[in-house]
């Protein structure tokens, strides 16, 4: 399993105030542009959707939280990956995720969103979606 660089631990903390004082539009923002990168994910998420949007920014901030700590982070992400699989979510999903998230931050962060921050947001993501893979036995 991947695990987040010194560095990347440092700028996800660093980063996190921003996206927690801007969680809210972060939060309207996410779906709306996952489903104009991937427009047949809705039926995944469109049951789920009511504070879907909170629920995925809460998230960040608890996984930024968790870095630190593997086996917390292992726990999270088992979590996340069996509430997902109910969802039908399946791996080929994460990708596009992954891409929404980051379209999404450099929307709402704008200048603030560097190009060191955009890597550190996207190994952090990476390796969130290859624990959730792992933790529903899926392997590509």
């Amino acid at each position: 399993m991947k695990k987040a660089s010194a560095e990347d631990k440092q700028v996800l903390r660093e980063c996190l105030p921003l996206v927690i004082e801007r969680m809210q539009p972060m939060s309207e923002r996410f779906f709306d542009n996952l489903f104009v990168l991937e427009p047949q994910l809705r039926d995944y998420f469109e049951a789920h959707l009511g504070r879907g949007g909170m629920r995925f920014v809460g998230t960040l901030t608890t996984i930024v939280a968790l870095i630190e700590d593997e086996e917390s982070l292992d726990r999270s992400a088992t979590a996340l990956a069996r509430t997902h699989e109910t969802y039908g979510v399946r791996p080929e999903h994460f990708p596009p995720l992954g891409h929404a998230l980051l379209v999404t931050l450099g929307e709402i962060l704008g200048s603030e969103f560097t190009r060191r921050r955009c890597e550190a947001w996207r190994r952090a993501y990476d390796m969130l979606a290859e624990r959730m893979i792992a933790a529903t036995g899926h392997h590509d």
